[in-house]
């Protein structure tokens, strides 16, 4: 490609980004993280009176949360600071500060945060005190660490057992030093507006550490457990580890994984007629037949379409039963139950025409009435008695 020697033109009324901010923070940072910063700018700039989270929010077609997500980022970074409601930590201004200011600024060589992990399953040398975040000196009496007990997957909607949480002497001395996870932890603690308890903190601990969760996808999988009515220790570890198994690692690819899940409800109530969404227990159905049976949804609907015709209503247990036959007999595709439709009809003409069959061979022997008297041999003596009586006649 040719080099580009020169470059002109008008510039018209324009907002000033920093080359510092472009070279050490933009190139690694979320993009609508980026995006919040440089619109920002140009209304702090332009000394917009009618600035708000909602007003941020409204023009970038994201969420408040997501608009405090990238202002919180941006402040942890020294790029902003947020001027807060001391009683209610409501923020009431935001003030842009210089990137040159900062002695530190972040690495941009260095790789990807979520490229950094330690082992999914490192080995725990001794269970030390959590990080030393907000919350990391109370009830640490009350600290129970080893296997999280069962919880309702929001994956598969059934009951699994979850692997250890356990995090080393080593990963726990050098999370109390990262600035990262102990900021990541803090705005945690203000999304559930209460200190983190001793799991909590070592579940985040191997979220970031182990899994290599971004501080982004972190603070996402929070608010959207949240946004759930869901805080406890347990069912947020299901979300996580079933994102961690679909390899999810932005907070755009759990949006997208959820809206997968809403669709293909959305699908199944629609071939049952329902004309409501599900109901918890009937998504634990339709999550067993695509998540742990892997049938294509294109399958479950086929199956939800024989239950009507056959039944003239939904019936989920009924469709169940078609769909365990045909996971027993390895058919997961259309295809698949095309061919087994096939045998099935040949099976059927077989068997009716072996029928039909055996029905003449009866019919004909009916017709032969003799066959009817019981049969006996005749002596010879018998014979010429009945002669002699025949012939005197």
């Amino acid at each position: 490609m040719d080099t580009i020697l020169r470059c002109s033109g008008y510039l018209p009324a324009t907002t000033y980004i920093h080359n510092t901010f472009i070279e050490n923070y933009m190139l690694t940072a979320n993009g609508s993280y980026v995006k919040v910063y440089i619109y920002l700018s140009k209304c702090i700039q332009t000394g917009e009176n009618n600035l708000s989270i909602s007003s941020l929010a409204d023009k970038m077609d994201n969420t408040e949360k997501d608009i405090l997500r990238a202002l919180n980022y941006w402040d942890k970074n020294n790029l902003i600071r947020l001027i807060k409601n001391g009683n209610n930590g409501e923020i009431t201004g935001i003030e842009i500060l210089n990137p040159d200011g900062m002695e530190n600024p972040p690495d941009t060589s260095a790789p990807a945060r979520n490229s950094r992990k330690t082992g999914k399953h490192e080995a725990a040398e001794t269970m030390d005190p959590v990080p030393d975040t907000p919350a990391a000196k109370e009830n640490t009496a009350n600290k129970t660490p080893g296997k999280a007990p069962v919880a309702d997957s929001p994956a598969t909607g059934r009951q699994e057992k979850h692997i250890d949480i356990k995090i080393t002497a080593a990963q726990t001395k050098r999370l109390a030093d990262d600035e990262e996870f102990i900021w990541t932890s803090r705005v945690i603690e203000s999304y559930i507006n209460r200190p983190l308890n001793p799991g909590e903190i070592q579940l985040v601990s191997y979220l970031y550490d182990n899994l290599g969760f971004s501080p982004e996808l972190l603070l996402y999988l929070y608010e959207y457990c949240i946004s759930l009515g869901k805080t406890s220790v347990n069912y947020i570890q299901a979300v996580a580890l079933s994102w961690d198994e679909q390899n999810i690692k932005t907070p755009e690819d759990a949006k997208n994984a959820s809206s997968n899940y809403k669709s293909t409800y959305t699908a199944i109530s629609k071939a049952f007629a329902l004309g409501r969404p599900l109901a918890i227990v009937e998504k634990q159905y339709a999550s067993r037949w695509l998540d742990e049976w892997h049938m294509d949804l294109a399958v479950v609907l086929d199956a939800c379409s024989r239950t009507m015709l056959k039944l003239h209503k939904a019936d989920f247990k009924y469709t169940e039963g078609i769909l365990d036959n045909w996971h027993k007999n390895n058919i997961h595709t259309l295809q698949d139950v095309g061919k087994a439709d096939e045998t099935y009809a040949k099976k059927k003409t077989g068997a009716q025409g072996k029928k039909q069959k055996d029905s003449k061979q009866v019919n004909r022997q009916d017709k032969n009435q003799f066959n009817k008297f019981q049969q006996r041999e005749t002596s010879q003596a018998e014979v010429d008695e009945l002669e002699k009586k025949l012939l005197a006649h």
